[in-house]
C-alpha cells in the first residue's frame, strides 16, 4: 500500500511538472512573438514613414502661377461659382513621416455655414498626390492619388482614390456623410484642414502634391489649383567651376555652375536680396546666364580682404511629363480600358496643373585675395612665357655667336 502510495504521488509530480514545464514554453512563445511584433512595429516606424518636415507656408502666388487662376473643369457658366469660399490664397503643410496635415487658408470670414448647404451646389476641398518611385504612365495626368473632402447639402465625406492611367480610379478609403460644425478643429471661418494617412497610400519616401478648390452648380465647375511642389523639400546643391572661387582686387571672371536637386536641374530664376545681382564693399556678382548658370564675378582695387558668403534665391522648374519629377505622362486613356466606362475625373485630369517650382535658398563662396606682388607677377610671367623667350633668346645668342666667330675669322685673315 505504501508503495502504491509512492507510485501515485511520482506520478502526480511528474504530471505537475509536465504541467509547469507547458506553462513555460507557452510563456515563452508568447514572449517571443511580443517581442516580434515590437520588432516589427519599431521597424515598420523606422523604415516605412514617409519624410519628416516641419510646417511650410506658401502664398498662392508663390506656387508658380497666377492667383485664382480659376479652371473651368465641367459647362462652361461660372455665374454662381467663383466664390471666396473656394478662392485659395496660401497653405501650410507640414508631416511626422505618418500623417501629412494641410491647411487651406481661404478669402472668405465668413460663419456662413448655408454654403455648404446649398442645393445642387458641391464644394470640394482636396489634394493630388504623385509618387515619385511609380512608372511615369501610372496615373491621371501625373497625379496617383486624389485625396479630398466634399459638402453636398450641408453633409460632408470624404474619400481617398488611386488613379490609373487605364482610365478608371479605385477608391482606398472613404468617410460619408458627416457633419462638422463651421468655427471648429477641421472647418472655419477662412480656412479647411485635411489630414492624410500616408500609410494608405503605401508611406512613399518621396512625393509631390497639388492642392485644389473646386466649386461646381448643377453641371458647371470651377477648380482653383496650385502648382506641384516636392515632397521632402528639396535642398539646393551647387557646384563651381573651379570649385573654390578665389579672386584677387581689380579682377572680373566668369564663373560656370551646376545648381540642382534631386528633382529638377532646371533653372528659371536666379536673385539676390530683392535684385537680380549683388553688390557690397567693392565686390559684384550678377547672373550672365541661367541655363547652365552662369555668374559675373567682380572685385574693386578697393574690396576687402576676406572670405564672403553670397546668399541667393533660386527657382527650378518641375514638369509631370518627365520621369524624373513627382509625376507621370499626359492622360491619353478615353475609357477605361477593362469596363469601357468613362471616369469624370480622367477627363477633368487633362486640365491637371503640369509644372511646379522648387525654391530654395543656396550661396557662394568667393575668398577676395591681394593683387599679386612683383616676385609674383615675375614668377607667372616667368611660368608663361619663360621657355618661350629662352627659345628666343638662345636663338638670337646663337646668331650672334656665329656673326661673332665669322667677323673673327675673316678679320684674321685680313691680317695674313
Amino acid at each position: 500500500m505504501v508503495y502504491n502510495g509512492l507510485h501515485i504521488t511520482d506520478l502526480q509530480s511528474q504530471k505537475n511538472l509536465s504541467l509547469a514545464f507547458g506553462s513555460i514554453d507557452i510563456i515563452f512563445v508568447l514572449l517571443i512573438l511580443l517581442l516580434l511584433l515590437i520588432s516589427y512595429s519599431l521597424f515598420h516606424d523606422a523604415f516605412a514613414a514617409s519624410p519628416i518636415f516641419d510646417q511650410i507656408f506658401i502664398t498662392d502666388e508663390q506656387f508658380g502661377n497666377q492667383t485664382n487662376d480659376w479652371v473651368q473643369t465641367y459647362g462652361n457658366d461660372s455665374t454662381q461659382l467663383r466664390s471666396d469660399y473656394t478662392n485659395l490664397l496660401a497653405i501650410d503643410y507640414l508631416s511626422d513621416g505618418k500623417t501629412l496635415d494641410s491647411t487651406f487658408w481661404l478669402a472668405s470670414n465668413s460663419e456662413n455655414a448655408s454654403t455648404y448647404s446649398q442645393p445642387l451646389k458641391r464644394i470640394r476641398y482636396g489634394m493630388l498626390i504623385a509618387i515619385v518611385s511609380l512608372p511615369p504612365n501610372s496615373g491621371y495626368n501625373g497625379a496617383n492619388y486624389n485625396f479630398y473632402v466634399e459638402a453636398v447639402d450641408g453633409n460632408w465625406s470624404e474619400y481617398l482614390y488611386q488613379l490609373s492611367s487605364t482610365g478608371t480610379s479605385a477608391l482606398i478609403e472613404s468617410k460619408i456623410n458627416y457633419t462638422e460644425t463651421l468655427g471648429g478643429p477641421t472647418i472655419g471661418p477662412g480656412y479647411i484642414k485635411l489630414r492624410l494617412d500616408l500609410d494608405s497610400i503605401n508611406s512613399p519616401s518621396a512625393y509631390g502634391l497639388s492642392f485644389y478648390t473646386a466649386e461646381s452648380f448643377k453641371s458647371n465647375e470651377v477648380r482653383d489649383f496650385t502648382g506641384w511642389i516636392v515632397i521632402p523639400p528639396a535642398n539646393v546643391n551647387i557646384l563651381t567651376h573651379p570649385e573654390n572661387i578665389v579672386i584677387r582686387q581689380g579682377e572680373k571672371h566668369l564663373i560656370p555652375a551646376e545648381i540642382d536637386t534631386p528633382f529638377s536641374n532646371n533653372v528659371t530664376s536666379i536673385t539676390f536680396g530683392n535684385g537680380s545681382d549683388f553688390s557690397s564693399n567693392g565686390l559684384h556678382v550678377s547672373t550672365q546666364r541661367m541655363q547652365p548658370p552662369l555668374f559675373k564675378v567682380e572685385a574693386s582695387p578697393q574690396t576687402p580682404v576676406g572670405a564672403y558668403t553670397i546668399p541667393f534665391e533660386t527657382s527650378m522648374l518641375i514638369a509631370t511629363t518627365y520621369s524624373t519629377s513627382p509625376t507621370a505622362t499626359l492622360a491619353t486613356a478615353k475609357v477605361d480600358t477593362v469596363t469601357g466606362i468613362v471616369d469624370p475625373e480622367f477627363l477633368v485630369s487633362k486640365k491637371y496643373p503640369t509644372i511646379g517650382y522648387i525654391t530654395s535658398p543656396a550661396n557662394l563662396t568667393i575668398d577676395v585675395v591681394p593683387p599679386p606682388t612683383f616676385y609674383e607677377t615675375f614668377t607667372a610671367f616667368s611660368v608663361t612665357y619663360g621657355t618661350p623667350l629662352a627659345i628666343v633668346a638662345a636663338g638670337i645668342v646663337g646668331a650672334f655667336m656665329t656673326f661673332f666667330i665669322d667677323h673673327l675669322r675673316r678679320r684674321k685673315e685680313r691680317k695674313r
